[in-house]
């Protein structure tokens, strides 16, 4: 996934390193799939803990993005509804978002239909699907292709943020503070009715997470990363209150950890029943996204410890080259199943797993990103549209 709109997001390097770890789980959570999962225990003071919960719960690493994307891309329309800077030119807008997410994925695509053709004689994109792939359209049929799990399986996310992208102009004017309610109250009630219908009216018969997720499904995650760049803006920065604002926020930072720890229990608890239309459907990701979002609203403040544990050199890199990471990870990980790595290995494969899929996919997307991305950024960003 991608968030922010250069190296540094917007001058946030916690916020970059925290992009990093959420690309991060995401990979740990599918090398864990990968050599089929399994109870991890920790023996810890006389007890027994579940660490395969962690493990599990990898996926919630794109909420974590979603949350992002809605905080860093909304900031300018907040301050720009706040009267701080002009709106920006939804021409630049749009095309840095295609520079940000169409180059690095094309490099792929090209990659993987090279190997494809040579290795098996299949030719991945064909006169039947060809536009569905140049704009990713890995949707629900008959308008998409659905989730091309075959090729890639993390594509199904992208046109998730890429809807984003091409909503976030039309509904900015609701990133104003004196419209927080609504900004709490539609992008919620988006999602509530859009799993509903999925859930009871819809049903489709497969792909119910492509469904599902759909930007209306989603656009609790987005809401609530829009409603914090408006929080940001009006208190960060606004004297007195700027101070109960930053104490109120670093006292709720010490909860988070709790509120984490209690939704990973209730997902393990309750997940075989999630897809069914049960009360987590609706609960769970706008819990999670809020508890992120007062790790952001922290990061977005400075703290120097969270500079220090999220905005490290190390973390900094790992966020700068995310996209690149979450993008290769999936076609790297099914890759090393099948060699002698893997494979011929005795024992459990997922600590080797994880670590090969880390170092093989930490290389492609720093090639990625030093190739392709970095460049067809700062050629958009030299450019000037009307």
């Amino acid at each position: 996934m991608t968030n922010g709109t250069g190296l540094a997001d917007h001058g946030f390097p916690a916020l970059t390193g925290l992009r990093g770890l959420a690309a991060l789980w995401v990979l740990v959570y599918h090398a864990w799939v990968y050599v089929t999962p399994q109870e991890i225990l920790l023996n810890l003071f006389g007890e027994s803990f579940r660490v395969q919960v962690f493990f599990s719960l990898g996926w919630a690493g794109v909420q974590v993005l979603f949350v992002l994307s809605g905080f860093l891309l909304t900031l300018p329309y907040a301050r720009a509804n706040a009267g701080l800077f002009a709106p920006p030119r939804t021409g630049r807008y749009l095309l840095r978002r295609v520079a940000r997410v169409f180059p690095a994925y094309y490099l792929q695509l090209l990659f993987l239909i090279v190997i494809s053709l040579f290795a098996s004689g299949v030719l991945l994109v064909n006169w039947s699907n060809a536009v569905q792939y140049l704009v990713m359209l890995f949707i629900p049929e008959p308008v998409g292709i659905g989730a091309p799990d075959s090729v890639n399986g993390v594509w199904w996310t992208l046109p998730i943020e890429l809807s984003f992208y091409l909503v976030l102009p039309f509904i900015a004017r609701l990133a104003d503070c004196r419209r927080k309610l609504l900004l709490v109250a539609l992008p919620l009630l988006s999602m509530l009715v859009w799993r509903y219908l999925v859930a009871n009216v819809i049903q489709p018969t497969s792909e119910m997470h492509v469904w599902m997720y759909q930007l209306p499904g989603s656009m609790d995650s987005f809401g609530l990363g829009m409603l914090g760049a408006v929080l940001h803006v009006q208190y960060a920065s606004s004297g007195d209150r700027a101070s109960a604002y930053t104490q109120r926020l670093f006292a709720l930072l010490w909860m988070t950890p709790i509120i984490f720890v209690l939704l990973g229990m209730w997902m393990a608890e309750d997940y075989a029943v999630y897809w069914s239309g049960a009360t987590i459907l609706y609960l769970w990701t706008p819990l999670f996204g809020a508890a992120v979002l007062v790790v952001i609203l922290n990061c977005a403040l400075h703290h120097s410890f969270l500079d220090t544990l999220l905005g490290n050199r190390a973390l900094f890199y790992l966020g700068t080259v995310s996209y690149g990471l979450y993008l290769w990870h999936a076609p790297i990980g099914n890759w090393l199943l099948g060699t002698s790595l893997i494979a011929g290995m005795e024992g459990y494969q997922f600590p080797r797993m994880a670590l090969l899929m880390f170092l093989c996919s930490l290389a492609a997307a720093s090639v990625s990103w030093h190739l392709v991305e970095s460049k067809a950024i700062a050629l958009a960003a030299g450019q000037t549209l009307a």
